[in-house]
């Protein structure tokens, strides 16, 4: 699932170079002749709720800046889009600093430029999701034009630049989730997987495991362009590295494993698509396998304790752990799961019924309808005898970064993209414990 806006970044393309027309050619100060300078631009991707957005630039010039402020440069995107064409967007820049070679802050002249972007819901995304392969995917093209705005002026050393060249394409980048280190693992059955690891700098006892929705699978290929980064950032990694969800746990290892296809896919062949709410399940190809993987970095680690968290397909594939694995984990944390009602028997009821277990789900989901999904199977459990069931069930998902409507409201988002609740760790009533405190509860 998760057929949505959620785009990642790939690195710029091409080799062409830009020219930045300054907007003044007074005399130089000194008499000297007016300067041109030249450079290259590296970017950082931010992680958040709806994804990776480039939030920073870093400039390289060959001649020094005497000052920058955050109207000195336009900015903007090319940006590959699914229908196969591109498209351009103004980004805005929010502040604008000198560094020195350190990379400090510094009022003197340097030839670093650090310009921060504005994060923004439709635009600022390298990424973009394919409708042709079902997965989120490098946009290539993705590059960034810089023009000296109207009105502007550039001096070097007191001497007015007439021009500014930077490259076209990127020199680099660094994304939110470059603190996991990528691996592979071959289970005993043939499936391969590349996995993320975050281990904290203190040595953690909890294993965290974060489950992907269906656009963050997928393989290396030319026509899917996915990779590792691409699950990270689009599946909202960067969060369990923060203090919030860190502090709140006690300190966690976190993995997140990246499935070759989908959780859903029942015999591992099958191709992406709205149609995967359509199968009838109650098995999947990677059961097995992510079992093994989970064993394998919890020992690595010396994880004491595993907690179990995933959304819409990922959400399913925490039903099914939770069903075939039972007390092995220590919690689950199913967010807009798709593991319909209809597929669970009551003997799967009979083993989770002792389960911790926090649902998390919006009444407005379109996609996983909570009265065929979430409402049943939790009534089922309680019925049961459930004891340890808590449910974040809002009307809505909305916004959680600042972003207003017309009338000044939260903007309101898909139904299914309850997660981010989650990882904004606002999936409690109020008052109440949050389900990063109720994890942190769970693991003791």
């Amino acid at each position: 699932m998760k057929t949505h806006f959620r785009f990642l970044l790939p690195a710029a393309a091409g080799c062409l170079a830009l020219s930045l027309a300054a907007c003044s050619s007074a005399p130089a100060a000194s008499g000297e002749a007016p300067a041109e300078a030249a450079g290259t631009y590296a970017y950082h991707i931010g992680g958040y709720d709806w994804g990776g957005r480039v939030d920073e630039v870093t400039l390289s010039l060959d001649k020094p800046l005497d000052k920058v402020t955050p109207e000195t440069f336009d900015v903007k995107e090319t940006v590959e889009t699914d229908e196969g064409t591109t498209k351009e967007n103004n980004l805005t820049v929010s502040e604008a600093w000198l560094t020195d070679d350190k990379g400090e802050k510094t009022e003197e002249p340097s030839k670093n430029v650090t310009l921060k972007l504005k994060p923004e819901l439709d635009r600022g995304n390298p990424l973009y999701f394919s409708g042709e392969t079902g997965y989120n995917t490098w946009a290539d093209p993705y590059t960034l034009t810089f023009t000296v705005a109207e009105g502007q002026k550039l001096e070097s050393e007191g001497n007015p630049l007439t021009s500014v060249t930077i490259d076209e394409k990127a020199t680099g980048k660094t994304t939110a989730v470059d603190e996991y280190k990528e691996a592979q693992f071959k289970a005993s059955d043939g499936i391969s997987y590349d996995y993320g690891l975050y281990e904290p700098a203190e040595k953690a006892s909890t294993l965290f495991v974060w489950l992907h929705g269906q656009g963050e699978g997928g393989f290396y290929t030319t026509k899917d362009a996915t990779d590792l980064k691409v699950c990270e950032l689009a599946g909202d990694a960067s969060f369990f590295t923060g203090a919030d969800f860190q502090e709140a746990t006690g300190g966690a290892n976190v993995l997140v494993p990246m499935c070759p296809t989908y959780w859903m896919d029942p015999d591992g062949t099958k191709e992406i698509g709205a149609e995967c709410l359509d199968y009838g399940y109650r098995e999947s190809a990677y059961t097995k396998s992510l079992v093994e993987l989970i064993d394998k970095v919890k020992e690595e680690t010396g994880s004491e304790k595993v907690v179990i968290a995933g959304y819409s397909n990922g959400g399913y594939m925490a039903m099914m752990l939770a069903m075939e694995e039972a007390s092995a984990y220590d919690a689950y944390v199913p967010i807009a799961e798709a593991m319909k009602n209809e597929y669970i028997t009551d003997e799967d009821i009979k083993t989770m019924k002792d389960l911790p277990m926090y649902f998390i789900f919006a009444s407005s989901d379109p996609t996983v309808d909570p009265d065929q999904y979430e409402r049943p199977t939790i009534q089922r459990l309680l019925d049961a005898g459930a004891k340890d069931i808590t449910v974040y069930n809002p009307d809505k998902v909305l916004d959680k970064n600042g972003i207003t409507d017309e009338n000044g409201d939260p903007v309101e988002y898909d139904g299914h993209f309850s997660w981010f609740d989650f990882v904004h760790n606002q999936a409690h009533e109020d008052g109440k414990q949050t389900v990063f405190d109720w994890i942190g509860e769970k693991v003791k």
